[in-house]
């Protein structure tokens, strides 16, 4: 016959093997919601939201400028190009490309080829833009240049003359490379 000691072990056990069975199941149970929530997460925040064009249509460039036919900004804006291509700038590491080299004056022709709709084409682009432009969405890109938009309505007298703008060392080479690159591909955003 089973004494009353061995009965009151045996339940003990029992009641031990079922407690651990129950933090088992509850710890499996927690694992799989925190699972589900971090997937959740993770679609949430890597769900395609798309950027509109950038807008200038408020965007108010200095009057000599704004006066010109499209013919005498795209022939300015390849002079500017040129300069541009000089400096190579593909092969500089991105905090070189933060130097603040290029006026106003320069930068306005290539918001004003935007502002016209002209598109500005350049050849084997992989050989004159730095990797982060070539690898950079169309997303990005539109991006980029509203900040870039924003930071000239924010910072630009228009008011001033050529000799002033000429004078305002307002924009980086990255500045000036994603314009540059924006112009040569926005009609295929």
């Amino acid at each position: 016959m089973i004494n009353e000691s061995t009965i009151m072990t045996f339940l003990m056990v029992i009641s031990v093997i079922i407690v651990v069975l129950l933090v088992i199941i509850i710890m499996l149970i927690m694992q799989n919601k925190g699972g589900k929530k971090s997937k959740k997460r993770h679609k949430m925040t890597t769900s395609y939201h798309k950027v509109n064009m950038p807008n200038t249509m408020k965007l108010y460039l200095p009057n000599a400028i704004e006066k010109m036919s499209k013919k005498e900004v795209l022939g300015i804006t390849k002079k500017v190009y040129e300069s541009y291509k000089i400096f190579d700038y593909k092969k500089m590491d991105l905090n070189e490309l933060d130097k603040k080299e290029w006026h106003t004056w320069q930068v306005s022709f290539l918001f004003m080829m935007y502002k016209q709709d002209q598109e500005f084409f350049i050849p084997n682009q992989d050989a004159i833009f730095h990797p982060f432009l070539i690898k950079a969405s169309a997303n990005d890109m539109k991006s980029f240049v509203k900040g870039l938009i924003k930071k000239y309505e924010n910072h630009v007298d228009t008011s001033l003359d050529k000799d002033s703008l000429c004078k305002e060392y307002l924009w980086s080479n990255k500045d000036i490379s994603i314009l540059f690159y924006f112009l040569a591909n926005y009609k295929n955003y």
